[in-house]
């Protein structure tokens, strides 16, 4: 939910996303907001190429497997941009219903990541999923790994898939990194927005009253909370980042401590774990504590929270109650397949009195018969990203391309500019030779 309040409307327009803890900008004015990007700023006049749509096809079962937890982190309120690794993100309350929450106010995150580290939106994902690689003694392999994406970019590509003439335009950058790496890049109009005056939504208040930050995420000033997974796409080693709304608290005090990498059928971290053992790193009440040895130039790091596990993780939506009875799950669906959250919230509310929480799991009758109809689309996608990959490695490390779909078509373009993605440092993170196979 998280993820698209500005482009998410079948659903009625009481849906909400973009608060993760804070999703609510300090910005006082909306006169001080920048003006809308233009979609092909910075782009050459003329497309170089038109991707067809995939055919459909029948056949091959298109599922997430071997899902492992990577890395996460919060960002922070600071003037540098800073990340909490590996962070946590807030608690369900659970609070008896029914309850009011007032109407949301405020400009709120588009796209928090944009907006804090617009030059390198893909950095503090790497840094995270390196620190904490290398904290378990094993240092990532990134030279293994096809896409590195946020979610947001997995399904604009399905919109432009399924589309039916009602689908936003969209830019998604794109750069090779080592010999078959992409990545890409989220891109934006912009990265925060005020509410449209002409609705009343109450999704971010709701968040609010209904989760509670998990201990040492106040005092780093904790905000949106991002999830690392990597997992097989059809034979695509996927590395996906996404946002989590909140997570189910300790069902009992115990010890029991996780391991990094969890599958959704293996996950046996405790949650009760992080909830007694979280703090920031400096200690309690003296204020969060920059790690100099996590931190880079562009990127300040606090070492505070605690990996919790994949099955805690909570999507939460807020409809009112008239839409809540058209939800549509085919284009909220992939949201929770995409990144295997495991549990989804429906909050039902009249006029911000919350009634009814409807709670689903991914592998409930109900969803599993809505991911069968969409395996025609998800195959269609794993052909895209693998069309997509051959036209970045056509060209090369030098290459500087962009997808935008507009008016129904997904074309590629060069960008003018020949400005990286990640540092030079980082690009070289995907140099792995001794992990690239021989040809």
């Amino acid at each position: 939910m998280s993820e698209h309040f500005h482009q998410y409307r079948r659903g009625g327009h009481t849906g909400r996303g973009g608060y993760s803890g804070s999703g609510v900008s300090s910005t006082p004015a909306s006169s001080s907001l920048p003006p809308e990007r233009n979609l092909t700023e910075d782009l050459q006049s003329a497309p170089i190429k038109t991707i067809a749509k995939p055919e459909t096809t029948s056949g091959r079962v298109i599922a997430v497997e071997r899902l492992e937890y990577i890395g996460s982190f919060n960002w922070s309120e600071a003037s540098k941009p800073t990340i909490i690794v590996p962070g946590s993100p807030s608690v369900w309350r659970n609070r008896a219903l029914p309850y009011r929450v007032p109407r949301d106010t405020g400009i709120r995150f588009v796209d928090q990541t944009g907006y804090r580290m617009p030059t390198y939106p893909l950095y503090p994902l790497i840094r995270a999923v390196d620190i904490m690689s290398e904290d378990e003694g094993d240092p990532f392999d990134w030279s293994t790994v096809d896409f590195v994406s946020d979610r947001n970019g997995l399904r604009k590509l399905l919109r432009w898939i399924n589309d039916d003439g009602t689908a936003k335009e969209f830019r998604i950058d794109m750069q090779l990194a080592g010999r078959n790496t992409v990545l890409l890049n989220r891109w934006e109009k912009k990265t925060r927005e005020e509410p449209n005056p002409r609705y009343s939504t109450f999704g971010f208040s709701f968040e609010r009253q209904s989760t509670y930050k998990a201990p040492g995420m106040e005092q780093a000033a904790a905000t949106a909370y991002h999830r690392i997974v990597k997992y097989d796409f059809d034979g695509l080693t996927m590395v996906v980042r996404f946002e989590v709304d909140a997570c189910t608290p300790p069902p009992s005090p115990t010890s029991a401590q996780g391991t990094r990498r969890q599958t959704a059928s293996t996950d046996v971290d405790s949650l009760s774990s992080m909830l007694s053992g979280l703090a920031v790193a400096s200690g309690a009440g003296k204020g969060p504590k920059i790690d100099k040895d996590s931190s880079t130039a562009e990127l300040d790091v606090i070492r505070a929270g605690e990996r919790v596990p994949q099955s805690s993780l909570i999507e939460m939506t807020t409809r009112s109650r008239t839409n809540a009875l058209n939800y549509d799950w085919i284009e909220a669906y992939p949201q929770l397949f995409l990144s295997q959250t495991p549990n989804h919230y429906l909050a039902v509310h009249n006029r911000g009195e919350f009634e009814s929480i409807q709670k689903r799991a991914l592998g409930d009758p109900e969803l599993k018969r809505v991911e069968a109809q969409l395996q025609g689309s998800f195959r269609r996608l794993a052909n895209a990203l693998k069309t997509i990959q051959n036209i970045v490695v056509e060209h090369g490390e030098r290459g500087r391309l962009s997808l935008v779909f507009r008016d129904g078509a997904l074309q590629v373009f060069q960008r003018r500019a020949q400005d990286s993605c990640l540092p030079d440092a980082t690009m070289r993170r995907f140099d792995n030779l001794e992990h690239v196979p021989s040809t």
